[in-house]
């Protein structure tokens, strides 16, 4: 942005003020100024009440400072509780082991080696560092005129003393003016009680440069396998630049917005004289050949930054997603466990094998429908890869008879591992057809179906609501197991219209455990058949257990047992101790009949079973399942001409698995393809990969020990409310059809323009 550029905004921005100052003026009367009289009483009173508060601690304060400069002249040190948190699979095998609080920090006289770092820190982020005494008015006036002539908020204020007082003594409270000034009183005091040189290693020691790393040594190791002493300036401002940010500008997760971050550090140290012009421009350009960086590569934009970096948290991590996830949750819910320094173990409901078997499973169809995606679509080749990188997909599966979760994967994304565990675990989307199956056991309980009953497919009126056929036409008298097989949509809200929707809903609610007020979610009208409520693929894999084991409600579960310092702090009791009756075992060998029909010829999902036909050694067990596909009619996303499905599902059933498999974008972008083609695509490739049912629990509803060990190979992730209004409509299921056997089953293609039938 050149100058001129920047004298006309300012000079626009004075116009508009100087002619809304003079249209209003006769409006600025007195109570004005008692306004702005009144503001400034508020600053001062604030500030006196701050200051007391400083009066209040400053006792513990000094001591925690004086403490700090004594660590300051030993050697670097990791310090911090020592607590190493090993997590155990369901046999045992270690899924991962946490080294916690093992923080290392440099000492004074190795801070002082980190010229490189320290000139590009205060060139960035305080440049009147060596001359102020905690506090800068130029440096707010050059942060004000910055964004002044931006317009946008593209630096602060705040020093690095007031930074480093931010980290050791306000880092928990919330942004607002109250904290802005009680950082500055302490960074007075903090200036009066330390030297330049002990603040400024306080600071790299203590700040947070994402990705677990606290202190720039650590920083250093973990995105570049070095010393930060010996780190460059290209290296040095990408670190400094994740600084005020430490989540938009992670090159990990937002290369793009890092790598602009970078540029603008590199500026600042040729304004400051640090670096020449050419100089800086060369660095950058070597960084970005050396690290292999192309943000604009969907599926490795960081190239090798923080590949070959030690993560100190993790000395084994054979499912880093899911181990992210099981800390987080047992420092929130256990708070004792977080402050404890005694070793923890935890014992999962997880197999090890599986859970390598279905995260490389995910990660490759991920791959493979963004892939289908950029090439199919309309769009320029940037622009669609840009949208093809918001493809995501999420698999569970679940043990039936206990609820076990046996394996869970959140999407292809590891660089932030706990979002994708959130989705796997808490995302709720509309199901589509994927529930049909719980919708007619519970007719099938209630008696308004059974396996002798004829149900009409034919156009349906009711009140106005109109569902439709995805096969655009109607097929007369059929069977529940035609209905089914077929995905009917007709005969499905015929049939939730005679069970009735408050007594649907009570089943989905004690199958679930939920109570009143959280079945407040479901639409309380007929297109409930067709999926219109959303569901996490934890409550559908729940539901369809509850069938599988043959209608006794299970509660999933992730966790077993957790042990801290040798003693059992925490065992859940609930696995496999046997719930409410939801259905009758006869209902559910009734319906698990009628869903194995999805493979047989004319099924939406019949490629499947004709592949079981040709290999006696293919899913040599029983198999059922149901597919779910919620088109998308984005008006938006139509006029790009992006056209498909927002949700795809399936659930896949065998006699010791429930497999719940869904593919769709985080924004609803609209995928290709359908729940009977990509989904099921993926369910059969982990399928035939991880589920080996012993030989006597081949067939559903046998009370036999239910699984064999497998071991697949480990990849390279061992290393590291009622009416009958249509809102809410899912629009039904247009994409499922009886002949859709992928093109490729190691590749899936389905091109957006193409409707798979399947």
């Amino acid at each position: 942005m050149n100058w001129k550029l920047h004298l006309e905004r300012v000079l626009r921005f004075y116009r508009i003020l100087k002619e809304t100052l003079t249209t209003n003026r006769m409006r600025l009367t007195r109570w004005s100024l008692y306004f702005a009289a009144g503001v400034f009483v508020l600053l001062i009173l604030t500030t006196i009440f701050q200051f007391l508060i400083f009066l209040y601690y400053k006792d513990s304060i000094y001591h925690e400072l004086d403490s700090l400069k004594s660590g300051l002249a030993r050697e670097g040190q990791r310090e911090g509780p020592k607590q190493i948190i090993s997590i155990f699979d369901r046999n045992n095998l270690l899924l991962g082991e946490y080294n916690r609080g093992a923080t290392l920090n440099l000492s004074l006289k190795q801070c002082n080696l980190l010229g490189t770092v320290q000139k590009t820190l205060i060139a960035a982020e305080d440049q009147d560092f060596y001359s102020h005494s905690g506090f800068s008015f130029k440096g707010v006036l050059r942060a004000f005129w910055r964004n002044l002539i931006s317009f946008q908020i593209r630096q602060g204020g705040g020093t690095i003393t007031q930074q480093l007082a931010r980290n050791l003594f306000t880092e928990r409270k919330r942004n607002s003016i109250s904290r802005k000034i009680y950082e500055t009183i302490l960074a007075f005091y903090i200036e009066s009680k330390l030297g330049k040189s002990e603040i400024l290693c306080l600071y790299v020691n203590k700040a947070y440069f994402g990705q677990n790393s606290y202190g720039i040594e650590e920083a250093s190791r973990f995105y570049f396998n070095k010393p930060a002493s010996k780190l460059s300036y290209a290296e040095a401002a990408l670190l400094v630049g994740i600084l005020p940010a430490p989540s938009l500008y992670n090159p990990v997760r937002n290369t793009s917005s890092a790598m602009k971050k970078q540029k603008s550090v590199l500026d600042l140290l040729v304004k400051t004289e640090i670096l020449a012009e050419k100089e800086a421009a060369k660095k950058a350009n070597e960084f970005r050949a050396f690290y292999q960086i192309d943000e604009n590569d969907p599926e490795n934009p960081y190239g090798r930054i923080a590949k070959s970096g030690t993560n100190k948290l993790y000395r084994v991590n054979h499912a880093p997603e899911l181990n992210e996830y099981i800390i987080k949750y047992l420092y929130d819910t256990f708070e004792s466990v977080q402050n404890s320094t005694e070793n923890v173990q935890i014992y999962t409901t997880i197999e090890l094998t599986k859970q390598v078997a279905l995260k490389r499973i995910l990660n490759g169809d991920i791959d493979s429908l963004r892939w289908s995606f950029r090439n199919g679509s309309k769009l320029g080749y940037e622009e669609a890869k840009n949208y093809s990188s918001g493809i995501q997909g999420v698999v569970i599966t679940m043990e039936p008879r206990t609820g076990e979760v046996l394996a869970i994967s959140g999407g292809g994304n590891l660089s932030d591992p706990y979002q994708s565990m959130t989705r796997a675990f808490y995302m709720k989307r509309q199901v589509g057809s994927a529930l049909k199956g719980f919708l007619y056991s519970a007719a099938i309980e209630e008696g308004i179906i059974d396996e002798n009953t004829e149900l009409d497919d034919s156009p349906v009126n009711i009140a106005g609501y109109k569902p439709r056929n995805w096969y655009g036409s109607y097929l007369g008298k059929i069977s529940v197991a035609k209905a089914l097989q077929r995905s009917v949509n007709t005969v499905a809200v015929k049939v939730l219209k005679d069970l009735g929707i408050s007594k649907y809903i009570d089943y989905i609610q004690d199958g679930l455990g939920l109570s009143s007020f959280e079945t407040k979610r479901f639409p309380k009208n007929l297109t409930l058949a067709l999926g219109s409520a959303d569901f996490s693929l934890l409550e559908v894999g729940t539901l369809y257990s509850e069938i599988v084991n043959g209608g006794t409600a299970v509660e999933p579960a992730v966790l077993r047992k957790v042990v801290v310092g040798g003693d059992t702090y925490y065992q859940n009791d609930s696995i496999g101790s046997g719930g409410k009756r939801i259905f009758k075992e006869s209902t559910c060998a009734s319906i698990l009949e009628f869903l194995k029909s999805v493979f047989e010829t004319g099924g939406t999902a019949s490629w499947i079973g004709d592949k079981k036909k040709r290999n006696s050694e293919y899913l040599n067990y029983d198999i059922a399942g149901k597919s779910g596909t919620v088109e998308s009619e984005n008006a938006t996303y139509e006029k790009l001409g992006l056209k498909g499905s927002r949700d795809v599902w399936f659930v896949g059933l065998t006699p010791t698995e429930v497999t719940v498999v869904w593919f769709g974008h985080d924004e609803g972008v609209p995928i290709p393809g359908s729940g009977s083609s990509v989904a099921a695509s993926t369910w059969a490739k982990y399928a035939q990969t991880a589920i080996r049912p012993k030989e006597d629990a081949r067939s559903f509803l046998t009370n036999s020990s239910p699984m064999e060990s497998v071991t697949p190979p480990l990849t390279e992730e061992s290393s590291t409310e009622e009416n009958d209004s249509s809102e809410n409509d899912p629009k039904d299921e247009k994409q499922e059809g009886p002949d859709s056997s992928p093109s490729n089953e190691e590749k899936i293609y389905v091109a957006p323009e193409e409707k798979a039938k399947g």
